[in-house]
């Protein structure tokens, strides 16, 4: 019998206080992805916030840059598993919301499958009795659509997340009306967080802050000049140093301010 602390229920509970605790939308979104990662193996995440009642990308993280402005350009106001959520405030996939044989055939589901992934799924966030973004997350596995269980276990990280949101505006780090408009302070930072520019010489700071916010190693490498090499070694020296097992758990770490015991 396993320890209650290895078992899939306690991870999973784990997870959840994570995305609970966090206390910026960079961390917020870090902890989702984490979570999403052990639930589905995809660590693809896209945190949105509604601005002026149209959802305004504030975090990413694995989601190629083409599929975003795609989707902004020809789906973020007519996106039935959008709708959907926003309308019914449930979490939904795409091919249960369109069945068996309307998913395949959606100009959504071909968007998805250009840029290689194949099935997605959205869920809402609230601020009290509001909805005031969503949670949007997708899988490249062709033989793994989302399971009833597995959309309610995306319904219990969207609780999570409204429990985040809401202490992020009585903290005062998020502004306006949760009902209208939504800003979130200072984001994208400028700058990489003090834990990076204390503790990581400078090079390596600018390498995990763009770890933090999703970036492949060529955006990285493009970024900063250098290349895709020199950023898979930095990449490698800070999974080394924060005993992390890959980028996603790296992020994770990074913004918490903790390391792997």
């Amino acid at each position: 019998m396993l320890p209650v602390h290895d078992s899939p229920e306690f991870h999973l509970a784990d997870r959840l206080l994570s995305v609970a605790e966090s206390r910026s939308i960079e961390a917020l979104g870090a902890a989702c992805g984490l979570t999403m990662t052990e639930l589905t193996g995809s660590p693809t995440v896209g945190l949105y916030l509604l601005k002026n009642e149209e959802p305004s990308l504030l975090y990413s993280q694995h989601v190629p840059r083409g599929f975003l402005d795609d989707y902004k350009a020809g789906f973020v106001k007519c996106d039935p598993i959008l709708e959907c959520v926003l309308s019914e405030g449930r979490a939904v996939d795409g091919a249960s919301l369109l069945g068996e044989h309307g998913w395949p055939r959606s100009t959504l589901f071909e968007l998805l499958r250009h840029w290689g992934f194949n099935h997605n799924m959205c869920g809402p966030l609230w601020i009290e009795d509001r909805i005031v973004g969503v949670f949007y997350t997708a899988t490249r596995d062709v033989a793994a659509p989302y399971t009833p269980l597995l959309r309610q276990r995306m319904e219990m990280l969207c609780r999570a997340g409204s429990l985040a949101l809401t202490n992020m505006m009585k903290a005062g780090g998020l502004d306006g009306d949760p009902g209208t408009a939504i800003a979130v302070r200072n984001l994208p930072a400028p700058t990489p967080p003090e834990l990076l520019r204390e503790k990581l010489p400078p090079r390596s700071a600018e390498v995990a802050f763009r770890v933090c916010r999703g970036q492949t190693n060529k955006e990285i490498a493009r970024e900063m000049g250098i290349s895709d090499q020199t950023v898979k070694e930095h990449v490698a020296n800070l999974c080394k140093r924060f005993g992390a097992h890959n980028r996603t758990e790296l992020a994770g770490y990074i913004l918490s301010g903790t390391r792997r015991q």
